[in-house]
């Protein structure tokens, strides 16, 4: 049969080039969808893991914490300030050495100002003195401050205890004589270590060995020694020893 009678019973006659186009295009058309490049098929959503859960032989997983530096813990401890002091009695009725016993126990003591790193050494040469004297020649030590014949001092580098207030007290003072002795040594030396006056903080309370118990407790009870706070305030070391007038 030739190629013009099957035009003839109607069929089509195409081209070879289209049969051509379609096996191409038929070609072309695999790998894309294969790649998914074509734009209006849905992607499928992808799949989703649920993790293992922990056996028995698999520690749960601790949460992360934050990593704190260690503490620092001072190696050595601050220096201690040596002050040298002398005593001197300048009065007939009491023992020098007698005095001088009680000078050096007092500032000895660890309830006293060495608790605060003063290390308070008695020394013949020494440039700080501690005078026990009649109120008329304390008057002239003291000045310019006023002790009015009956009080006692530090100035400079000289503490100068009255010594009629070492022999009875005063009438303010409510604790014995023994005690008070302590008390004028300590409050004294205090101002010498570079110490401030400061008041009864509660009546009922022990006063601090700064309060000027000679003249007023104000409702504090006697005491002879200073406060955990007064030590702290002493131990800073940051008040010049033995000031003077207006330091």
């Amino acid at each position: 049969m030739t190629r013009a009678n099957v035009a003839g019973k109607g069929g089509v006659r195409r081209p070879r080039y289209f049969a051509t186009v379609l096996l191409v295009c038929g070609l072309c058309a695999l790998p894309a969808c294969a790649s998914g490049s074509v734009v209006d098929r849905a992607s499928p959503a992808p799949a989703t893991r649920t993790p293992p859960s922990p056996s028995a032989s698999e520690p749960p997983s601790e949460t992360p914490q934050e990593s704190l530096p260690p503490p620092v813990t001072p190696t050595t401890a601050p220096p201690r300030v040596v002050v040298p002091y002398r005593v001197e009695v300048r009065v007939p009725d009491v023992s020098p050495s007698d005095f001088a016993a009680t000078v050096r126990a007092t500032l000895a003591d660890p309830r006293g100002w060495t608790g605060a790193g003063f290390d308070l050494v008695e020394t013949p040469d020494a440039p700080h003195v501690i005078v026990l004297a009649e109120g008329a020649e304390v008057d002239v030590l003291c000045l310019p401050y006023e002790t009015y014949g009956a009080y006692s001092c530090q100035n400079g580098p000289v503490v100068a205890l009255n010594a009629d207030r070492w022999r009875v007290a005063t009438p303010e003072w409510t604790g014995d004589l023994g005690t008070y002795r302590q008390m004028l040594v300590n409050h004294e030396v205090g101002h010498l270590l570079g110490q401030r006056h400061v008041e009864c903080a509660k009546p009922g309370s022990l006063a601090a060995v700064m309060v000027q118990q000679s003249t007023e407790l104000k409702g504090c009870l006697p005491n002879a020694w200073p406060l955990p706070e007064e030590i702290g305030d002493a131990a800073r070391h940051d008040q010049p020893i033995a000031p003077g007038p207006g330091e």
